[in-house]
C-alpha cells in the first residue's frame, strides 16, 4: 500500500518538473517580445535587425524539435530534457550579458537549442508517467503552466525592464533554473538508454533544413516580399527538401520519423487540428494588439491586460477537460472546443467601431475557453495513439505542429492586413478623422473572418480522428502504432536493428 502511495506521488512530483520547465519556455516568448524596444535603444539598431532576437529562437526551435524528440527515444528524455534546461538556463545567462546585438542573436540561438530539448520531451514525460485513464488530467494541468507563462510574460517584461533594463528578462532564468534543474533531477526516474538504435543524421539535416527554409520563408514574407526571389527560392528549397526527407525516410533502416505514423488516423488528424487552431489563435493575438494601440488608442499595458482572458480562462478549463476526456474520450471535447474558438474568433468580426473593454473581454473569454477545451483532449489523443517507444518523436511532431501553425497565422494575416489595407483606404474618405485607423479596424476583420473558416475546417479535423475512448490509448486506431512500417526483426523501440 505504502508502495502504491511512492508511485503516484511521485507522478506528480513529475509533472511538476515538467511544468517549470514548461512555464519558463513559454515565458519567455512574451517576455522578450515586450523588451524588443528597450533592445534596439540599446544597441542603437533598427527593428529589422532588433526582430531577429525573436526570429532566432522560433527558427531554431522549429528546426530541431523533431531530431531532438528522435535523440530522447535514444538518449532517454530525462537527458535530453536535463541537458536542455542546462541549456536554456546557460544560454538565457549569456543573452543578459550580450555585449553585443550579435552576440544576444546567437545566445538566442543556443537558448533555442535548450527550449527544444524542453518542449519536446515534456509532453512526453507526461504521457509516458501516466496511463490513459490519467493522461488527459495530467496534461491539463501543464497545460496551466503555458496559459501562466503566456499571461506573465508581457506584464513581467515590463516590470523587470521598468525597474531594472532589459538583461534583467533574461538573468531572471538563472536562480530559477538552478532549482529547476535540481528539482528535474531529483524527481525525473532514471531510464536506461535505447538499445540497439541509431540517430538518422541525414534525415535529421534534411529536416531541420526543410522546417528552417518554411519558417524562414513564413517570418520573413512581409517584409521580404511574398514574391520576392529570396521568399519564392526558399519555398521551393522546402518542397525539394521535403521530398528528399520523405523518399530518405521510406528507405533508412532506423528512420527519424517512421512514416508509418501518419496512417494513423488520430495522429495525423490531431495534427492537423492543432496547426489549424494555432493559425487561428495567432491571427487573433498578432492583429489584436495593434488594433488595441494604434486604432483604438489603448496604452501598451492596457492592450496587454485586456488580451489576458484567453490565457486565463485557457488555465481555468484545460484540467477539467483533459479530466473528462479521460472518461469520455477525446473527440467530444476538443471538437467542441474548436467549435467555441471558431464562435470567438468570428464573434471579433462584429466588434462595434467604438467598442469598449467588455465587448472584446467576453469575445477573447470565449476563444480560451475554447482552446483550454481542445488542447489537453487533443494532446492526449496524439501522443495515446502511438507506443511508447515513439512518444519522443510523436511529442516532437506535436510542438512542431504548434510552432507551424503559429507562423503561419502570423504569415497569412499579415498577407491579408497587406492586401485588404489599401482596399479599405480607398472606401474611405481621406480626409475622415482616423481613417487609417478604421481601415486597419476593416482589414483585420477580414484577417477574422478568414481565420473563423479555418478554424471550422478544424472542427472537421477533430471529429474524423476517431472516437479516442479513454483506456485504448487515445484512438480506435492506435494499435496501428504498434505495427512496424515494415516486416523484418525488430529491436528495443519496433525498429530493425542497425546493420
Amino acid at each position: 500500500m505504502r508502495y502504491g502511495c511512492q508511485v503516484e506521488r511521485r507522478k506528480w512530483l513529475v509533472l511538476s518538473a515538467v511544468s517549470v520547465g514548461t512555464f519558463m519556455a513559454t515565458l519567455d516568448g512574451g517576455i522578450v517580445n515586450i523588451s524588443l524596444p528597450r533592445i534596439a535603444e540599446s544597441f542603437g539598431i533598427d527593428i529589422a535587425t532588433v526582430e531577429w532576437v525573436v526570429v532566432a529562437y522560433l527558427l531554431t526551435i522549429g528546426s530541431l524539435i523533431l531530431p531532438i524528440g528522435r535523440a530522447g527515444e535514444i538518449l532517454t528524455f530525462r537527458r535530453v530534457y536535463l541537458a536542455g534546461f542546462a541549456l536554456f538556463t546557460a544560454a538565457s545567462v549569456l543573452c543578459g550579458l550580450a555585449p553585443s546585438e550579435g552576440a544576444l542573436i546567437l545566445s538566442r540561438v543556443v537558448q533555442g537549442v535548450g527550449a527544444a530539448m524542453l518542449m519536446a520531451m515534456g509532453p512526453a514525460i507526461v504521457a509516458r508517467t501516466f496511463g490513459p485513464g490519467e493522461r488527459g488530467r495530467a496534461l491539463g494541468i501543464n497545460a496551466i503552466s503555458v496559459s501562466i507563462g503566456l499571461s506573465l510574460g508581457p506584464a513581467l517584461g515590463g516590470l523587470l525592464t521598468e525597474l531594472g533594463s532589459w538583461r534583467a528578462i533574461f538573468l531572471v532564468n538563472l536562480p530559477v533554473g538552478i532549482v529547476a534543474i535540481l528539482w528535474a533531477a531529483r524527481v525525473l526516474a532514471v531510464e536506461p538508454p535505447g538499445r540497439r538504435q541509431s540517430f538518422d543524421l541525414p534525415g535529421s539535416a534534411l529536416s531541420a533544413s526543410a522546417a528552417f527554409c518554411l519558417l524562414l520563408a513564413l517570418s520573413q514574407g512581409q517584409s521580404w516580399g511574398w514574391t520576392s526571389p529570396a521568399v519564392l527560392g526558399l519555398l521551393v528549397l522546402f518542397v525539394a527538401l521535403g521530398i528528399a526527407f520523405i523518399g530518405w525516410e521510406r528507405r533508412a533502416v532506423q528512420p527519424m520519423i517512421d512514416l508509418a505514423l501518419f496512417r494513423i488516423r488520430a495522429f495525423s488528424a490531431g495534427l492537423a487540428s492543432v496547426v489549424i487552431m494555432f493559425a487561428a489563435l495567432f491571427t487573433a493575438t498578432f492583429l489584436l494588439p495593434f488594433m488595441l494601440q494604434d486604432a483604438a488608442g489603448f496604452s501598451p499595458l492596457e492592450a496587454g491586460l485586456l488580451l489576458t482572458p484567453v490565457p486565463i480562462m485557457a488555465a481555468c478549463v484545460a484540467p477539467f477537460s483533459g479530466a473528462l476526456s479521460d472518461r469520455i474520450g477525446s473527440r467530444l471535447p476538443a471538437s467542441l472546443g474548436m467549435a467555441l474558438t471558431t464562435l470567438g474568433i468570428l464573434s471579433l468580426t462584429q466588434l462595434p467601431a467604438q467598442f469598449t473593454p467588455p465587448d472584446l473581454v467576453w469575445r477573447l473569454a470565449l476563444i480560451g475557453i475554447g482552446h483550454g477545451l481542445f488542447m489537453s483532449p487533443n494532446t492526449s489523443a496524439v501522443l495515446g495513439s502511438v507506443l511508447p517507444s515513439r512518444l519522443g518523436t510523436a511529442s516532437g511532431t506535436l510542438a512542431h505542429a504548434r510552432i507551424d501553425g503559429q507562423a503561419l497565422g502570423i504569415a497569412a494575416s499579415a498577407a491579408i492586413i497587406a492586401f485588404r489595407l489599401p482596399v479599405h483606404l480607398a472606401a474611405i474618405e481621406p480626409s475622415a478623422q482616423g481613417a487609417a485607423g478604421q481601415a486597419f479596424v476593416l482589414a483585420a476583420e477580414d484577417a477574422f473572418a478568414v481565420a473563423a473558416v479555418v478554424c471550422a475546417i478544424g472542427i472537421v479535423t477533430s471529429l474524423v480522428r476517431g472516437p479516442g475512448l479513454p483506456g485504448r490509448g487515445g484512438s480506435a486506431d492506435a494499435g496501428e502504432a504498434a505495427r512496424p512500417a515494415r516486416p523484418a526483426p525488430t529491436g528495443d523501440a519496433g525498429y530493425p536493428p542497425p546493420r
